[in-house]
């Protein structure tokens, strides 16, 4: 008997596993009897202007006319493959769900006072398109899908510059005080959705992603399910850092503590969905309410723009052509962190830029 209850700890990660295998099965029973039950979904009214194709080097873009948030992101290398989930837009375009170009923020009008929520995804109205020159493919002035008390005057911009695509947001002052910002996040939004889907078909659709939260030296990996290529590397455009890996949750969660939490997506997570997250600029304001008995990875911070004054934020979508060589990235992964590091140091350009050449271009 002096071995049984170490025997039992043993048997407790096989117990743990065999239940996770039950719940997933009883759910693909249940999501299976759901469609056979449900009506096929039918289009948000932010489908009604349609979609616009946009051509770049690497990519094929489509964005939603009404919203200009993504609608598809394909490769051209591998064009039958999104790496968001388009096939899923028909019953993701009601208001609440997220889209890539989409926006977060926590504003104030001062130094101090409760911080306010603001979204572009929660009640959906169609933006501004502005007229666009040279690099720039597409531009919206994003007021009327954000509530109109909000202090900030915010465009959005997608373009090209030197052959990669740019995803921007300039952030301006409309007021005649000073508004800080603690918190701006850019939803992240690709097609981890395992939900509903067969083995198959998440290997042939869906992408899993992994971010470093390494600030100016930040990026975000995604990575095809069956491991093919290409991978997609988001990196920052100018100083946009990644200070945080901030979670959009699930509609229905109880409260936290602090401002009314309205960054959630109606997508459930569960055993087959993770959840979408946001590229956190910024994060003061959720490290002074929901996450302040937490310790912080970085430094929280915010921005505060004088009357009149504007700040661009943006991203850069890479196109990695070769296979992820998961034993390289642990046997290299230390030295090449060094490497970024002392990159940035000597100013050679974006470290997480240097690592889609330095960590992609190793072979297959």
């Amino acid at each position: 008997m002096r071995g049984g209850p170490f025997r039992l700890a043993n048997l407790i990660p096989l117990f743990l596993l065999v239940l996770c295998l039950i719940l997933a099965l009883h759910e693909k029973s249940a999501a299976q009897e759901r469609a056979h039950r449900e009506p096929p979904p039918t289009p948000g009214p932010m489908l009604a202007q349609g979609t616009i194709t946009l051509d770049t080097p690497e990519f094929t873009l489509d964005l939603v006319s009404s919203s200009q948030t993504v609608a598809a992101l394909k490769p051209k290398v591998a064009p039958e493959f999104d790496f968001t989930p388009g096939d899923l837009l028909v019953e993701r375009s009601k208001d609440g769900y997220y889209h890539l170009g989409d926006l977060n923020l926590r504003v104030r009008t001062g130094d101090s006072g409760a911080w306010k929520n603001y979204s572009t995804a929660v009640v959906r109205k169609p933006v501004v398109a502005l007229s666009t020159s040279g690099t720039t493919l597409a531009a919206a002035d994003l007021s009327p899908t954000l509530r109109a008390d909000i202090p900030l005057q915010i465009s959005r911009t997608w373009a090209v510059e030197a052959g990669k695509l740019v995803l921007r947001f300039v952030l301006e002052n409309k007021t005649q005080e000073n508004v800080q910002v603690g918190a701006l996040g850019i939803p992240m939004v690709f097609n981890n959705v395992l939900n509903d889907r067969s083995l198959e078909e998440a290997h042939t659709k869906c992408s899993f992603y992994d971010p470093y939260i390494g600030e100016d030296a930040g990026y975000l990996q995604v990575t095809r399910l069956n491991g093919h290529s290409p991978a997609l590397l988001v990196v920052p455009d100018g100083k946009t850092p990644f200070e945080a890996c901030g979670p959009i949750l699930s509609k229905g969660r109880p409260s936290s503590r602090g401002p009314e939490p309205i960054f959630t997506d109606p997508t459930p997570r569960w055993v087959t969905f993770e959840g979408f997250y946001d590229w956190m600029v910024h994060t003061q304001a959720f490290a002074e309410n929901e996450w302040k008995n937490a310790e912080q990875w970085n430094p929280p911070t915010s921005l505060t723009l004088a009357p009149g004054e504007s700040k661009t934020h943006g991203l850069k979508f890479v196109v990695a052509e070769h296979r992820v060589r998961p034993t390289h990235l642990r046997q290299r992964g230390n030295h090449r962190q060094q490497h970024l590091h002392a990159a940035e140091r000597r100013g050679a350009g974006n470290g997480a830029e240097l690592l889609a050449h330095q960590v992609f271009v190793i072979g297959v």
